[in-house]
């Protein structure tokens, strides 16, 4: 089945409980938003919208061939990125919204959101991991218009307490993982320690 969905990354937070850009430090030699980006770009998506107010962050999206929307009015909330992906991309059958701190995100479980999607593309379909929800989200395009009025950072949280049409899809607790602060990312850090040191013992 051809995938109509267009994937926005939405990468203009201010990192403040982090202190610091969180998506330009570096795991595994790659800055984290890196991460992000190179596993949306190993998938089939009909577009690519990566909205940002970092001139750098853009610049890694252009490498990778991402339609790069510059947020111009960042302070306006998380909305602002999702109404900037929103207006910027083509006629679309749907809409998969990504943070950009997400690492670990794992390919197969992408994949497996867009075939639940597929399979009635009336619904939103939701990653969970042991009863916590998480990004990345499916849209339907039927809910274009709610979503051009969102407004401040609460997302499109009040579009789904407004519908019965959901679908949530277990995913790994990788996929979910995000990087709010340096406990965080110093978890990751330790996770990775921890893989390695399980393959080199193998």
């Amino acid at each position: 089945m051809i995938n109509l969905i267009s994937a926005i990354i939405m990468a203009s937070g201010f990192s403040k409980r982090m202190g610091r850009n969180k998506l330009l430090m570096k795991y595994n030699d790659k800055f984290l938003i890196e991460h992000t980006l190179n596993i949306i770009f190993q998938c089939d998506f009909k577009e690519k919208i990566l909205v940002t107010q970092y001139e750098e962050v853009g610049k890694l999206g252009e490498v990778l061939n991402f339609k790069v929307i510059i947020n111009n009015c960042p302070n306006k909330g998380q909305s602002e990125s999702i109404k900037l992906g929103v207006e910027n991309s083509n006629k679309s059958e749907s809409y998969m919204f990504f943070v950009g701190d997400q690492p670990l995100l794992n390919k197969n479980d992408i994949e497996k959101l867009i075939n639940v999607f597929q399979e009635d593309t009336n619904y939103i379909v939701i990653p969970k991991y042991k009863g916590c929800c998480g990004n990345p989200v499916i849209y339907p395009s039927k809910y274009k218009e709610e979503i051009l009025k969102l407004e401040g950072d609460k997302g499109g949280k009040a579009i789904i307490k407004s519908t019965s049409k959901i679908k949530y899809v277990e995913v790994l607790e990788n996929t979910l993982f995000d990087i709010d602060n340096i406990d965080d990312f110093n978890n990751l850090l330790e996770r990775k320690a921890e893989n390695d040191k399980r393959h080199n013992s193998n």
